[in-house]
């Protein structure tokens, strides 16, 4: 061994996380999941880390109140119709050395994770070396549905375990991975029944005559309207008939535009 790997063994060794770094960190968590939802920029990002090589298709990151020996990459595709060009695909952290002091339910927390059934969440599933047939670690697996978007994420947390008692409780993370994924037609029914109910959408049948108002899938696009009044929001619907699209008008193009939206009903009309 050389004096070199000596120090870096004894360095790696020596490191310890402090509780500061570890609010950090389950802030940088939160940050990156929204950078990921799409709800923050991944200039954002630059605030918090900072960028050590940047790729064709992925850019790693550093902070200081992380240790030089970890790993923290966005992966993304060029898109042009994104800020910056970027289009995320999944964000990669591994520690090193492994985080202490974190738990699972604390990482649940921060990312506003939960043991649901239409999240299919798998909590502390042994992983096996397949030669030695020895655990290696223990996962924890998720899926979190947003309330707009044509993606749903990915979470992914795997602990350091060396036994059956550190599966069943884990102490040391090893790493997180946050990953857009695609909604399927069966998942997209899932997403929209956790946000929407049984909701009636644009397209639907309108069952019962009366005075509806819309429900923006993207709320955030439609802000304005919660600004205007009551009555502006309202809209006579007949049964037998189809749900119409919102109508709007775009002040960038100067036209009325047609938004696909869920319709809630609100009282019978007075006609």
């Amino acid at each position: 061994m050389t004096e070199h790997e000596a120090q870096f063994r004894r360095e790696y060794a020596a490191f310890q996380y402090t509780d500061e770094m570890r609010a950090k960190i389950l802030d940088m968590l939160r940050l990156v999941e929204n950078v990921m939802a799409g709800t923050r920029p991944v200039a954002a990002l630059e605030n918090e880390l900072n960028a050590r090589i940047k790729g064709e298709d992925e850019i790693s990151y550093g902070a200081d109140f992380l240790s030089k020996w970890g790993e923290f990459t966005l992966r993304y595709k060029p898109n042009t119709a994104y800020p910056h060009g970027i289009e995320p695909k999944s964000f990669y952290f591994q520690f090193g050395p492994y985080l202490n002091g974190v738990s699972l339910t604390q990482l649940e927390s921060a990312l506003g994770l939960n043991r649901e059934p239409e999240s299919e969440a798998v909590i502390n599933w042994p992983n096996f070396n397949m030669h030695t047939g020895k655990t290696t670690d223990s996962t924890s697996t998720y899926q979190k549905f947003l309330r707009c978007g044509d993606f749903y994420l990915g979470i992914t947390i795997s602990y350091n375990a060396d036994s059956m008692e550190e599966v069943a409780h884990p102490t040391l993370l090893k790493t997180i991975i946050i990953d857009r994924i695609p909604l399927s037609s069966e998942r997209r029914k899932t997403r929209d029944k956790l946000f929407f109910g049984d909701l009636p959408k644009t397209g639907d049948t309108c069952q019962m005559s009366g005075i509806y108002v819309p429900v923006f899938p993207n709320e955030e696009k439609f802000a304005w309207v919660k600004q205007a009044t009551w009555k502006n929001q309202e809209y006579g619907m007949a049964a037998g008939y189809p749900f119409q699209s919102f109508p709007w008008h775009n002040p960038k193009t100067g036209h009325t535009e047609y938004e696909p939206v869920y319709w809630q009903f609100v009282r019978k009309s007075a006609v």
